[in-house]
Order: C-alpha cells, then structure tokens, then sequence
C-alpha cells in the first residue's frame, strides 16, 4: 500500500508542549475501539491515525482521520500524584476522541498525529498497537512498552529522575520515582541519547526492516504477553521477536515468553 511521507506525520524536537496526549488503552484488538486523551488549550486541532511500517520509505501510512471534542480536551484536570512513590496518573483526563478500529485492519504499531489547526503550530503523537489476536502470522514482534514508560519522565519523574523525594530508599538516582503509569503522555522523543528508551530509535527501524523484506508479521505489546492467554497467543506463531532497548518485563511476560 502507498505510504505517507514522513514530512506530513513526523515531528521536530521542542514541538508538542501545547498539545499531548495519551491512548487508552495502549493496546486493542482490531474491531475494538480505542480512546484518546488529549489536553490542549487549542480551539481547533485535528487527528491522523497512521500505521507504521516500510511503505516504499516512507515509514508510515494514513489509514483515518476522526474528530476532536475540543471542549473536553481545554477542560483536563490535574493528573493525580503520589508523592510516596513519585506516581503521575493522568487516567483522570476525559476522552477527547475515539477510534473504532476496523476489523479489516493490519496488526501493527499505529499513532495518532495530533496537530493545532487554529492559527498556532504545534503538533505531537500518540503511539499505540493494535493486535489480531487470532493471527497464526509466522513472526509476532513484542513492542518494549515498559521500557518506554520507565523512562518517560512526562510530568517530571521517571524511574530514573524526579522529584518524588526517593521515599523507597533508592542510592540510585535520589527523587526518581518507583512507580510509573501509562496514563500519561511521552516526553522521551528527543530527551535522551539516541531516544533508545522510545520507539523510533530501534523498534522503528526493525518493524521496516521486516516490512520492507516481506516477513509475515503481526505486532502486540507487553501487556498482551503478560495476560492470561499471552503463552497460548504466542504458540501461535513460530517466531518472537523483541528488538532495541527491551529492559523492562514484568513477570507474566517472562513466564509468558
């Protein structure tokens, strides 16, 4: 399928500080839908839904364009915090737009271009997955989500920096946080060397790798190889896949795996 140029979906470094967001859930199965949690003060932006991969080098494809309730988005709370363990929780934001995934859809690592159309230039994404849970594809590519979030410092603390008041005890890194959420938005695009906790530093490079050489792919994320049937899921496939800078797994995903 044609691709989208990167000009038209990427984004540059100190961009997306007046517009963030964050999916919920992180993953979705295709026919399921998927909510996103935006904060803006923008009286207008819009929302591009693209699925990553080689397409011809352009790195990703267009596939949806859904509405914003603006509203919604100017009217988010503060994000909860625990100072005890230097947890920022955003679940609290209201739903700014929902997509219903199509069961037609390809598995994939997807995002959600999100971008000011009232006259000031700003713009983020929200990355997601989107799994086939009945896929029997001859490779499944595991996306290092928990790494990702480890390292987010959205907010101001992460597992490695902050100002939670190191409350635990840690000798690493005094005023980092224990405890991290996925109810937040990223904030580790540009802010570390190489982005090797995020994405685009080497997950992205691998997904068009295999897309580009025509392997039988499906995607899921930590989350899915972590649930109950994540070791039946996996069976289906005859090939496992986890690039990049995965240091995080919970327990289900080793015993999973």
């Amino acid at each position: 399928m044609p691709g989208t140029p990167q000009s038209d979906w990427d984004v540059g470094a100190g961009e997306g500080t007046t517009i963030q967001g964050f999916a919920d859930p992180f993953s979705v199965n295709i026919g399921q839908s998927i909510n996103f949690r935006i904060e803006s003060p923008a009286t207008a932006y819009a929302i591009d839904i693209y699925r990553m991969g080689y397409y011809g080098g352009d790195g990703a494809r267009l596939v949806a364009s859904i509405t914003p309730n603006i509203s919604v988005s100017q009217s988010q709370p503060a994000c909860t915090t625990d100072s005890s363990t230097g947890l920022i929780d955003c679940g609290n934001w209201g739903v700014s737009a929902t997509w219903d995934v199509p069961a037609t859809a390809v598995s994939g690592v997807y995002f959600a271009h999100i971008y000011r159309t009232d006259g000031s230039s700003d713009e983020n994404q929200i990355p997601f997955v989107v799994t086939n849970n009945a896929s029997t594809s001859d490779v499944v590519f595991m996306t290092s989500d928990e790494t990702w979030q480890a390292y987010n410092d959205w907010g101001g603390n992460s597992l490695y920096s902050g100002v939670a008041g190191d409350s635990q005890g840690s000798q690493l890194d005094a005023g980092r946080a224990v405890a991290v959420s996925y109810n937040r938005p990223f904030a580790t695009r540009f802010d570390t060397p190489g982005g090797q906790d995020f994405f685009f530093a080497n997950e992205f490079p691998m997904i068009e790798f295999l897309e580009k050489n025509g392997y039988d792919i499906s995607y899921v994320s930590q989350a899915d190889v972590s649930a109950s049937n994540g070791a039946a899921m996996l069976e289906q496939h005859k090939t496992f896949i986890n690039a990049g800078h995965s240091e995080y797994w919970d327990p289900g995903d080793r015993a999973n795996v």
